[in-house]
């Protein structure tokens, strides 16, 4: 069983340092997370941070190129890759336990040396551009950004991809990587966390050689985001697809850290928390009108979200919408009975646990948790948390937070924009 036993010290520059020993596993995950990604770009930088985290592998002074960067890391057997989160972008190296200096080495020399060269950036440039016409050919991708877009329109951070568009992308320039850089990535702004084999002694020491430079700086945080609720709800998206893709979402204002989080992550769990759960086994297994259906929450540092998503035939559409509709009726008139509400925490619990079974997992935790949180809760505490939640929790919370009021829905496929008056009158 995992100890959730975590060191925490913060440099004298603000740098969040977080430590956790794993003597049971021969290797050691360094995770640098930073708090940047599209909730502070603008409509003109769109796409900035994820292009920044892709120029980071590019080449540094000390491995000019992105082969002698890589093999630096792997002639000892390491692994690297990096991501772009809405409100954070994470680093990671992984190498066995005797390697630790070199994961160390290998993220300050990309965070802090690299060349962001011209011909590199160009390079980069059509690499996003097949990325971008990827997403947009994958509907079960792209309707997430068209979902948010939706909500909250191209002119507020959120409405926007995280890849940007083709035009924010051409105009990506070195000094605008650069400037982003100087503004976001200073260890003021990182967090690091070590989990796996290693010593408490030497990491601090490498911290200090490789991230305890500079001074401490002010943090910026997000914009404020403004959602008007909607007259009409419904936006149809054409597409020459077989399968229409469904987003039904509803802007709970839920953040980070709000107490709501936790009940409304169990309502996630008794709708789509395993085959035997109420939407899913309704509307695969009993209405055999969708292959998958998913319900889930995410939360940001100022607002949060709870979507439900699937794929269906134009002709099955409407039994879905109605069929989703009465499963979120049903939990604001019924309150979920003691064995449904204790099954789903239990999902929920053992979801967690399952997720973080292995360094790389935990230091991810960790790292994401205090760049925007600014503090870290233990699954154990986390699963008391969930333990708390009561049916009248369930109740309340469907009640407050999944109204018609709050509610966006974006169908991507081959519909008629005909229907989208049909679809309007099913929210009444």
């Amino acid at each position: 069983m995992i100890k959730y036993n975590y060191k925490k010290i913060i440099l004298p520059n603000g740098l969040n340092l977080i430590l956790q020993p794993m003597t049971s596993v021969d290797s050691v995950a360094v995770y640098v997370t930073v708090g940047a990604g599209p909730r502070y770009e603008t409509k003109e930088t769109s796409g900035l941070a994820h292009f920044l985290e892709h120029m980071l592998f590019e080449g540094t002074k000390k491995l000019p190129t992105s082969k002698a960067l890589a093999q630096y890391l792997e002639r000892v057997g390491g692994k690297s890759s990096a991501w772009t989160d809405k409100e954070y972008v994470s680093y990671y190296a992984k190498v066995q336990k005797q390697h630790l200096n070199i994961a160390f080495n290998y993220l300050s020399d990309i965070l802090f040396n690299s060349l962001l060269e011209e011909n590199a950036i160009e390079k980069e440039k059509r690499i996003v551009m097949e990325e971008l016409r990827r997403s947009k050919d994958n509907p079960e991708v792209d309707i997430w950004d068209l979902s948010l877009e939706w909500i909250w329109n191209r002119d507020q951070s959120l409405g926007r991809s995280t890849l940007g568009d083709e035009i924010s992308v051409r105009n990506i320039t070195k000094q605008k990587l650069q400037n982003y850089m100087d503004k976001f990535y200073h260890p003021s702004n990182m967090v690091i966390a070590v989990v796996g084999n290693f010593s408490i002694k030497k990491s601090k020491e490498y911290a200090l050689k490789y991230f305890g430079k500079g001074q401490a700086k002010k943090i910026l945080t997000p914009g404020v985001l403004h959602f008007v609720p909607k007259r009409i709800h419904t936006k149809i998206i054409k597409a020459d697809t077989n399968q229409l893709q469904l987003m039904l979402g509803f802007v709970t204002g839920i953040s980070y850290t709000d107490k709501d989080r936790f009940p409304m992550r169990v309502i996630a769990d008794i709708l789509s928390g395993g085959v035997s759960s109420r939407l899913f086994h309704k509307l695969i297994y009993e209405l055999g009108i969708a292959y998958s259906a998913w319900a889930q929450t995410w939360n940001f540092a100022d607002t949060g979200l709870f979507y439900i998503s699937g794929g269906f035939s134009s002709q099955n559409l409407e039994k879905a919408i109605i069929a989703i509709l009465e499963e979120l009726n049903k939990l604001k008139k019924q309150k979920v009975t003691e064995i449904e509400l204790k099954e789903a925490k239990e999902k929920d619990k053992a979801g967690l646990n399952f997720s973080l079974e292995t360094p790389d997992a935990i230091a991810n935790f960790y790292s994401s948790q205090q760049i925007t949180e600014k503090q870290i809760m233990t699954p154990e505490e986390i699963s008391k948390r969930i333990d708390r939640v009561t049916a009248e929790d369930i109740q309340r919370v469907a009640k407050e937070y999944l109204t018609t009021k709050n509610l966006s829905l974006v169908v991507k496929g081959s519909l008629a924009e005909s229907y989208l008056e049909h679809i309007e009158e099913l929210f009444k």
